[in-house]
């Protein structure tokens, strides 16, 4: 077997602690409740991860654990097992993860990567990820830390950016303009685990997959979204992104009686619908 073999084999592996679940993770804070809670039940993913995306996410998850090692090595942070994994309840929910790095100070360092232009677009801006700040404002509760760092790197060109997440009281926390109530996020997941995954009832899916054409507003749609449409290359329902790319999404246009992309039918009322718009 050629080096380049081994290698995918290695990193085509699944995470030895992401198998079994049986807490909420500190990184689920905005995934779909739907998904969370096949997650739990372990069913069996309809569109499970395909070797090259799991390639780039394990590649870059040894890319931040190699820059902390430089950091525990510069003395700059401390790391050991104990203080690095988290296991709590918040409002009777089982909650667990993996801080990155611990400042010498004792406060977390979640460490992120990243590769594109629209992304790095949005961080020069002050934009960090929300759901990343959510993931960190947990840790920070977790440690009773008033102060987090929330640091990226660009796996392309080495750019690196760093934002400070403040906790303002028990529940608030705040980064530049971005803030947030943490509760919300407990709340939410105590819920899905009191409602539906102790009595084993599936919640709805989160959002739709296609928005009927009558009851999209087209005005407000891009040319570009309403040429694909059109084309039958794209499809406009809510949050796209989290469907498209979820390792349920099968599952969920099942649960909701649909097909992937439009039918000949639909095609019919986009072009009516969005004539004028086009």
């Amino acid at each position: 077997m050629n080096l380049i073999s081994q290698t995918r084999k290695i990193l085509e592996k699944p995470r030895e602690r992401d198998k079994k679940k049986d807490t909420f993770w500190c990184s689920e804070s905005e995934t779909m409740l739907f998904e969370i809670y096949h997650r739990w039940k372990g069913t069996k993913p309809s569109n499970p991860i395909k070797a090259e995306a799991q390639v780039l996410m394990n590649a870059g998850k040894m890319m931040e654990e190699a820059l902390v090692e430089q950091w525990v090595a510069a003395g700059a942070v401390q790391k050991s097992e104990e203080q690095i994994h988290i296991r709590m309840d918040r409002l009777g929910v089982p909650i667990s993860g993996y801080i990155d790095a611990l400042h010498v100070d004792g406060y977390p360092i979640e460490v992120k990567t990243f590769y594109g232009y629209w992304q790095q677009k949005q961080l020069e801006q002050g934009k960090a990820r929300e759901s990343y700040l959510k993931q960190l404002a947990i840790y920070m509760d977790a440690l009773d830390q008033d102060k987090g760092k929330l640091f990226y790197m660009e796996r392309g060109n080495g750019k690196m950016f760093e934002f400070t997440l403040h906790r303002i009281n028990e529940k608030q926390f705040l980064c530049g303009d971005i803030g947030f109530n943490l509760h919300d996020t407990y709340q939410r997941w105590q819920d899905l685990y009191t409602n539906h995954i102790l009595p084993s009832q599936e919640p709805e899916p989160d959002y739709l997959y296609k928005i009927p054409p009558s009851q999209i507003d087209w005005s407000k749609a891009s040319k570009a979204d309403i040429k694909k449409a059109r084309a039958n290359q794209k499809v406009i329902g809510e949050h796209a992104w989290a469907i498209n790319y979820s390792g349920y999404k099968d599952l969920i246009l099942q649960r909701q009686g649909v097909e992937p992309g439009y039918t000949v039918e639909e095609l019919i009322e986009i072009k009516k619908y969005s004539e004028a718009f086009k």
